[in-house]
């Protein structure tokens, strides 16, 4: 009897494997993404542990489904460089009246750090600057202060005149995380801190009395090596140019109180959605060489996606890119299309025909290519609510919208001429399924016969 059940099972594994052989699952996609949000991967911050961990990840996948290597020295990563924001030791904020400790204030609830413009880490202790006629050393500014160029030469200009820290009142919820995208290397900057806006009036006070403000941030901007990962299937024939799939590993690290932002729609969803699009594909035969890459420091100003289109290790010329960036919202928001400007090629067109929402934006690993007059879109649900907050964990994630998206996808890839099995085979190859597991009694019961003849003999 136990050989039969053994028999019986093993059966059903091998009908399955036949039916559902390289189908896309989008509980891959989830599960991928359960995976590369687990607190050992420290929300991916480019140069960091985590962000190895993940590159490791991606780099073993990439093995296992044979792909060809693009990157330096016949491996699959292409290496660059990056300024980068950790922090390094504790931070706190603090109010005296003299050498007398009037309050300190409650990190991620009161205050955090910032990271935009010229943002560094240390120490100062001195008053509220409130005009230029003030001898303090700390700035206060009413405007969350967003990561421009304009933001990055204000802080410098404070810094000039001797100002050593800002304080900045914001709404903004403290479970939020800045990013930092100003790539120049300086000595000067200014320690920044975000305020519940709430306490403006108290600190107005404690300034007005003549208090002394004390001030210390982990923040140090580090130049890091760090990678793409890149592979390519190649075709049959190579004679067209090649389609590139990407999507950013990276996401924004943790903070100075040590809570991790796991980036599960941003993006560990794009990576996880590209991989199972190479799960699907890895064993199909293609008319054009298909590129894989999980592009690094896109949250520090799409870095590692401009280093690829400026050095490619392969022909892109007249190459399309399709990016993903935040696949799975759980909102009710349409899959949308972003590009850097209107463009005239098939590719456009493509998404035309879908009546996939437009959206002209460069925020994404798109902008590269579209610089240089590339063809490229991300896909993208555009769902900000949680992004670089500590809620974007996998309960941030819908399978079915996952599913919708690579409709999408399925569609592109027919269009192209790409052998991907259609969605009426895909049924065909459910339905004998379901016909070999009914047949499966049947046999189980011929054997079980065969083996007891004597028993049935009459």
């Amino acid at each position: 009897m136990k050989n039969i059940l053994s028999l019986i099972f093993t059966l059903m594994l091998f009908f399955q494997s036949i039916a559902y052989a390289n189908a896309f699952n989008p509980q891959n996609v989830y599960n991928t993404i359960r995976e590369l949000t687990q607190d050992k991967y420290a929300g991916r911050l480019a140069g960091d542990k985590g962000n190895e961990l993940a590159c490791e990840y991606v780099n073993k996948k990439f093995l296992e489904a044979k792909l060809q290597p693009l990157g330096d020295n016949k491996s699959f990563y292409q290496y660059f460089t990056a300024y980068v924001p950790f922090v390094e030791g504790d931070i706190s904020f603090k109010v005296f009246n003299g050498e007398k400790l009037v309050k300190e204030y409650a990190y991620g609830i009161d205050y955090k750090e910032i990271y935009t413009g010229a943002s560094v880490g240390g120490f100062v202790r001195g008053k509220l600057y409130s005009d230029e006629t003030s001898k303090g050393e700390i700035y206060i500014g009413v405007d969350y202060p967003y990561e421009t160029m304009s933001t990055y030469e204000f802080d410098k200009t404070l810094a000039g005149k001797g100002i050593k820290a800002a304080l900045y009142f914001s709404e903004r919820p403290m479970n939020f995380k800045s990013t930092y995208k100003i790539q120049n290397e300086y000595k000067e900057g200014l320690i920044k801190l975000l305020i519940d806006s709430r306490l403006y009036e108290e600190i107005r006070d404690f300034s007005d009395k003549g208090y002394i403000f004390e001030i210390k941030s982990p923040v140090k901007v580090k130049k890091v090596k760090t990678k793409n990962i890149i592979g390519v299937k190649k075709a049959a024939s190579s004679e067209k140019p090649p389609i590139i799939f990407s999507a950013h590993i990276d996401h924004v690290g943790y903070d100075a109180g040590g809570r991790i932002y796991p980036g599960a729609l941003d993006n560990a969803s794009g990576v996880a959605f590209m991989l199972e699009i190479l799960n699907v594909l890895k064993d199909v035969e293609t008319n054009r060489d298909i590129i894989f890459i999980a592009f690094n420091a896109e949250e520090e100003g799409l870095i590692g996606s401009y280093y690829f289109v400026n050095r490619p290790p392969i022909n892109i010329e007249n190459a399309e890119c399709i990016n993903f960036d935040m696949i799975g919202s759980p909102k009710e928001i349409p899959l949308s299309a972003l590009s850097s400007s209107q463009r005239s090629d098939e590719l456009s067109a493509f998404v035309n025909e879908q009546n996939l929402n437009r959206l002209y934006e460069d925020n994404s690993d798109h902008a590269p290519f579209n610089m240089r007059n590339i063809s490229a879109v991300t896909l993208i649900h555009d769902d900000m609510e949680k992004i670089h907050t500590t809620f974007d964990t996998i309960e941030n994630i819908d399978v079915k919208k996952i599913e919708e998206a690579f409709e999408t996808i399925e569609k592109y890839l027919l269009e192209r001429g790409i052998l991907l099995t259609k969605p009426e085979e895909q049924e065909n190859a459910k339905n004998t399924y379901l016909i070999y597991v009914a047949l499966i009694p049947i046999l189980a019961a011929g054997v079980y016969i065969g083996i007891n003849r004597k028993k049935f003999q009459i």
